[in-house]
């Protein structure tokens, strides 16, 4: 079948990249106001869902439900007319999104807010949709009540065991720790099943969301405290991207800055390129900042960096490469549209909100 198989995906997708927003007027965004920025994306593929919002319902949470809405429906209509086995891979990256509506679901039950307000963030995809939603926070009291109504799907089954953990410490991040897990091992699944090219740049691509992935999970894991065999328990064992012997090398080490430094000498053998210069800005940044709100950006802008490179390094459209890396570049548009709005809703200045936006290097 060939390269064929991508006839129908690829107008698609070379539509969409040229309609992507270019970085510069992303930046200069910053130095709107709120109203010149909803007046600039009603003339972008965002125009449907941007102007549903009524005047009085303008604020950055429903910018943001907007967006992600669009997202969700850009992501669909690839998934529709993408061949049967990268049809496969776009619906396990989709499930990225429910496992986030779960997550919304746990934390909004186990703070105690109420189902309309608790909706107001919950972006409607795949199996759980509004309704389904809706009907989860109506019969649920606890968050093992979220829990058993999510039997039904395949997440219910992942809680069940990090339900009990939870119980006894009181620490959501157990729960959150495994959606991911049980995600991204969904996602390298439906890697493996591609063949030839589009296979070896499945592996870079979704390799680097794993390590990334990884490299959270422990961090989150040192500052809350997880012992080497509970962290390990969380971790994605891909030994293609990060092998278990390495990963346990981190695992014992106390601090954060200790813990990536051996990231960093643990990977010189096992991980690409690509991954080796994310640890090494992670590790010169933590360094000045000592924050691991800037890791979560650095490794951001590590993912943006490798969907950059693959789109540059397979020139040509008729492959997986251009698929992911569009999907990745729209989220990551997305994030920046969505930091810019909080930014200004906040009343930030210009320069700080251009800090916070995923640029390419």
């Amino acid at each position: 079948m060939g390269v064929w198989k991508y006839k129908h995906i690829t107008p698609t997708i070379i539509a969409d990249k040229l309609s992507l927003i270019k970085p510069k007027d992303l930046v200069e965004l910053a130095d709107k106001d709120m109203e010149q920025v909803y007046s600039m994306l009603t003339k972008t593929p965002y125009n449907p869902e941007i102007s549903a919002i009524s005047a009085q319902e303008r604020n950055f949470i429903s910018f943001e439900t907007a967006l992600l809405k669009h997202l969700m429906k850009t992501y669909e209509k690839i998934a529709e007319n993408s061949p049967k086995d990268v049809r496969v891979l776009v619906y396990a990256f989709l499930k990225k999104f429910e496992a986030d509506n779960i997550k919304t679901l746990l934390r909004f039950k186990l703070a105690g807010v109420n189902t309309e307000e608790a909706l107001r963030f919950i972006t409607p995809i795949g199996k759980l949709d509004e309704s389904r939603c809706r009907k989860i926070l109506e019969n649920s009291k606890s968050l093992r009540d979220v829990v058993e109504q999510l039997l039904t799907l395949e997440y219910g089954l992942v809680l069940t065991e990090p339900l009990l953990e939870f119980e006894k410490t009181g620490n959501i991040l157990l729960l959150e720790v495994a959606l991911d897990k049980y995600v991204y091992a969904q996602l390298w699944t439906a890697v493996e099943k591609l063949k030839g090219l589009d296979k070896k740049i499945a592996k870079t691509v979704v390799g680097t969301q794993i390590f990334s992935a990884n490299v959270r999970i422990i961090l989150r894991s040192k500052a809350e405290g997880f012992s080497q065999d509970e962290m390990m328990r969380h971790l994605i064992i891909v030994p293609e991207v990060f092998d278990e012997k390495g990963l346990e090398e981190v695992a014992k080490t106390t601090d954060v800055k200790e813990c990536i430094k051996k990231m960093l000498e643990t990977s010189n053998f096992a991980a690409t390129k690509d991954w080796q210069y994310m640890l090494k800005d992670i590790a010169k940044g933590f360094e000045t900042s000592r924050s691991l709100e800037f890791l979560d950006t650095a490794l951001d802008r590590s993912l943006l960096r490798t969907n950059l490179q693959m789109l540059r390094r397979y020139t040509s459209f008729f492959n997986v490469g251009s698929i992911l890396a569009f999907m990745n570049l729209k989220w990551v548009e997305v994030k920046n549209l969505n930091s810019i709005m909080k930014g200004l809703e906040d009343g930030f200045s210009p320069n700080e909100i251009k800090t916070m936006l995923l640029l390419p290097d």
